[in-house]
């Protein structure tokens, strides 16, 4: 009897002991396990990681706004040759150029220089070119064209697509007839994509580099102001004019001509028949 308990004891022994191996192994197979059953999760993770990557790698999109001044200046007397140098040297520390520079006057007092600059540097390249005396008048204005860029490139990715579509119909034509509409159509599509890109171009060079119009006049000498240009409106209102009435004196010289003929003619015809 006492083996018989002696042998129990020994049994429940190792069957402590086996669960006690099972529990550790399963304790250890779940540690183990735990990475296959987390393979989802990281696999989830990474490919948030990546989105979050790919999300940061994505250009800012910033206003885009073509920007424009116009400045009215007063050096100094004598002083206009070194501001148009100034000038020069501005646009050279932005990164920038001269487009063009002009003097004027019976003494060369006054002069014109139209810069460019990188837009993000529009503000201090101005507040320099302000440094170069007294400013007497100044306009500056800001065209956002961000909107047009928008509508621009989703009409060229239209087109881009219809030109795929309109090169493989052009491949697998087999009749005269459908080469020549085909590319008739393509030709179209092609010439909108060519002004799209074309207009892009330009609004993109216009956004990166700013233009900025420096009219310098020594002290004392007169700025093109307001009377100038009303002069300047006028006489080109008075070009107009004379432009229309040289194009209506084409129409009405023909025409009085014409009539002026018939109207010999009748008077030569119309007493001959009378007298018969």
């Amino acid at each position: 009897m006492l083996r018989t308990w002696m042998g129990i004891g020994v049994v429940a022994l190792l069957a402590v002991g086996c669960s006690e191996e099972a529990a550790v192994e399963g304790a250890g197979g779940d540690s183990g396990g735990a990475r296959p059953a987390g393979e989802p999760f990281a696999a989830v993770d990474q490919a948030e990681d990546a989105t979050q990557a790919a999300t940061l790698e994505l250009p800012v999109v910033g206003p885009d706004v073509i920007k424009t001044a116009d400045l009215e200046v007063e050096v100094a007397r004598d002083g206009l040759g070194d501001a148009m140098a100034t000038a020069t040297t501005v646009a050279a520390r932005y990164q920038g150029f001269v487009v063009s520079s002009s003097t004027g006057g019976a003494e060369a007092r006054g002069g014109t220089v139209v810069l460019r600059v990188p837009a993000d540097v529009f503000e201090e390249a101005l507040n320099d070119l302000r440094g170069l005396g007294e400013v007497r008048g100044q306009e500056v204005r800001g065209e956002d064209v961000g909107q047009e860029f928008v509508d621009l490139e989703a009409r060229l990715r239209h087109l881009e697509a219809q030109e795929r579509v309109m090169l493989g119909l052009f491949d697998q034509a087999v009749t005269v007839a459908d080469t020549i509409r085909i590319q008739h159509e393509l030709s179209a599509v092609q010439l909108r994509i060519e002004e799209i890109e074309g207009r892009l171009r330009y609004l993109r060079d216009q956004t990166s580099l700013s233009t900025i119009s420096v009219a310098l006049v020594e002290e004392g000498a007169a700025v093109p102001g307001a009377l100038d240009r009303a002069w300047s409106r006028a006489f080109d209102g008075l070009l107009s004019v004379v432009a229309g009435m040289v194009v209506a004196l084409g129409y009405v010289v023909p025409i009085a001509a014409i009539g002026l003929a018939a109207l010999l003619v009748f008077r030569r015809v119309r007493p001959s028949g009378a007298t018969g």
